[in-house]
C-alpha cells in the first residue's frame, strides 16, 4: 500500500469511529455526553509510547519502553471499561455503551494498524 492510501483509510476509519461515538451521545438519550470522555483516552493512550520511542535509541527494549506499554495498555483498558461502568451505574444506557465500545474497537484498531505497519518492534510510526 502507498502512504497516501493508508492515510486515507485511517482517516475514513477514524471518522467512522467518531460517528459511532457521536451516535452514542445522541441516539439513546439526547444530551448525555458522558461517552465523549473516551476521547481523552484516545489522545493520551499514544503519548507514553510516543515519548518512549523518542528517548530510547534504535527501538531497543528497556524498562522505559515496557512501562510506556504498560501505561498505554491501562489507558486502552480504561477506555473500554468507562462506558461499561457508566452503563452499570445507569448514567448512560446500554445502547450508548455498545456504541461507545464499537467506536473504541474501530479507533484503537486504526491506531494499532497505523502504528504497526512496519516490521520494527512496537511499531515505527510513533
Amino acid at each position: 500500500f502507498c502512504d497516501t492510501c493508508s492515510l486515507i483509510i485511517c482517516a475514513f476509519l477514524t471518522c467512522m469511529g467518531l460517528t459511532f461515538l457521536i451516535l452514542a451521545c445522541a441516539v439513546p438519550t439526547p444530551k448525555i455526553f458522558y461517552p465523549f470522555f473516551v476521547l481523552l483516552f484516545y489522545a493520551l493512550s499514544v503519548l507514553p509510547v510516543f515519548i518512549a520511542k523518542r528517548t530510547v535509541p534504535n527501538g531497543e527494549t528497556n524498562p522505559k519502553t515496557e512501562f510506556a506499554l504498560f501505561l498505554t495498555a491501562g489507558m486502552v483498558l480504561s477506555a473500554f471499561a468507562l462506558p461499561i461502568v457508566l452503563a452499570h451505574a445507569s448514567v448512560i444506557t446500554w445502547t450508548a455503551c455498545t456504541l461507545t465500545i464499537i467506536s473504541n474497537l474501530i479507533n484503537y484498531g486504526t491506531i494499532f494498524g497505523y502504528a504497526m505497519r512496519d516490521e520494527e518492534p512496537y511499531g515505527s510510526r510513533f
